[in-house]
């Protein structure tokens, strides 16, 4: 009897570690993607549901082993209220599901700055999704202290290190998200992953009758992928409200920084720069560009005073402005402050003595996708010691700033490559 309680459960094992091993053979193992490397992107900080401008952030993915699923997500210097908070690091397990990386991760963070310490523990939560190069990242943190929810949603690229030991940013177009979302679907924009645009003027205007569409929107029309930029010069039909007047002709810009609407000087709109701590050597891409057809001009000055009385020169025609610059700051200012913008003179994107560098590409019609390359002028010699903010404009009326242009000229762009060391 016991010899064959035996062999029953020699026969049970068996069976048991041949049917394991089967399993084992069938199982599909996912290998995970390494995900680690720095993200360039748009950064919103929400308190209790009400969310600030989006600023420009880096944040870094490290490995923390050997193994791709375990990494370290790293967001310095973080601030919300006007107040630095610290450095948030939070450990992450990846997991990839048909080609998407995702990731997540807890942690009750405490913090050593003065407003940091004086929040207490902090539990904060990550979860986000690698795709290709672009990354989407939502953080919760609650702040008992405070009675607060802070949400932080990030939109970015991956910063592609070459071969030469040069840093190279792709921007591909393919991933976009709200600008502002209106109660109705005509009054929601929508910006590429990490840029800004003119956009917000122009929802201004289409909430006034003065426009019937947005200047940046995304194309299907592109060189490669599924989506690029299409940037217009558009009829905003000119008006004077007294306290502000409405310019004729309103050309469409897409650059990297933010837009903070001034009503009273629409140019001082435009917080031209990122926080850039290398030294840019060139930007490619791919552009057209369409003309239009009856090309207005503001006769008098300063133009942002009569730019409601444009008035047709037919001997000139329109051309795009695809422009990068890079310029020195002596802090990064939460309230953007430090930023050039669009005004002339000392503040200006253009006209600054503190440019560092700029490259610039301008022209006419181009009917087909066309490539380009830009190598920058140096004003000054670089200092890494030093502050820069760094910018890449793409504007469909290149004197769009004097108010002047054509409606309807557009400029198409994809597939920028920004090269720095």
């Amino acid at each position: 009897m016991k010899k064959s309680l035996l062999y029953l459960f020699m026969l049970v094992c068996s069976v048991t570690l041949f049917t394991g091993c089967s399993d084992d053979d069938d199982t599909e193992f996912v290998q995970v993607t390494d995900i680690s490397g720095d993200y360039q992107g748009r950064l919103v900080v929400s308190i209790n549901g009400s969310a600030a401008e989006p600023v420009s952030q880096l944040i870094s993915i490290v490995k923390s082993g050997e193994q791709n699923s375990q990494v370290l997500l790293s967001l310095r210097d973080f601030s919300f209220a006007g107040q630095l908070v610290g450095d948030i690091e939070v450990p992450c397990t990846v997991v990839e599901k048909d080609g998407v990386q995702e990731f997540s991760g807890q942690k009750d963070l405490s913090f050593t700055t003065e407003f940091g310490a004086a929040l207490g523990t902090l539990p904060t939560s990550v979860n986000g999704t690698v795709e290709g190069k672009s990354i989407n990242i939502k953080i919760g943190v609650t702040v008992t202290t405070l009675s607060q929810t802070v949400d932080v949603v990030f939109d970015g690229e991956r910063l592609v290190e070459g071969e030469s030991g040069n840093t190279k940013t792709y921007y591909d177009f393919e991933t976009w998200v709200a600008g502002v979302e209106g109660q109705k679907p005509e009054m929601t924009f929508y910006e590429p992953t990490g840029w800004s645009s003119s956009n917000t003027g122009a929802h201004f205007l289409k909430g006034m009758k003065y426009a019937d569409r947005y200047v940046v929107t995304q194309s299907d029309d592109a060189y490669s992928g599924t989506s690029a930029v299409k940037i217009q010069s558009i009829d905003t039909k000119g008006g004077d409200m007294g306290f502000v007047k409405i310019p004729k002709v309103t050309s469409g810009s897409l650059f990297l920084g933010s837009f903070v609407t001034d009503i009273t000087n629409t140019l001082n709109s435009t917080k031209f720069g990122i926080p850039f701590a290398q030294k840019p050597v060139s930007l490619k891409g791919w552009y057209k560009y369409t003309p239009g057809e009856e090309y207005y001009i503001v006769n008098q000055e300063p133009y942002k005073d009569h730019c409601n009385e444009a008035v047709v020169d037919n001997s000139k025609t329109d051309e795009f402005a695809i422009s990068a610059v890079l310029y020195e700051t002596e802090d990064y200012a939460e309230d953007l402050s430090d930023c050039l913008t669009g005004v002339d003179g000392e503040d200006g994107i253009y006209t600054s003595s503190r440019v560092a560098a700029i490259a610039q590409l301008t022209g006419g019609k181009q009917e087909s996708w066309k490539e380009f390359t830009l190598n920058f002028d140096w004003k000054k010699e670089y200092d890494a010691n030093k502050k820069y903010r760094f910018t890449i404009i793409c504007s469909s009326s290149k004197d769009g700033d004097k108010f002047w242009g054509a409606p309807g000229s557009t400029l198409m762009v994809d597939n920028f490559e920004l090269t720095a060391e």
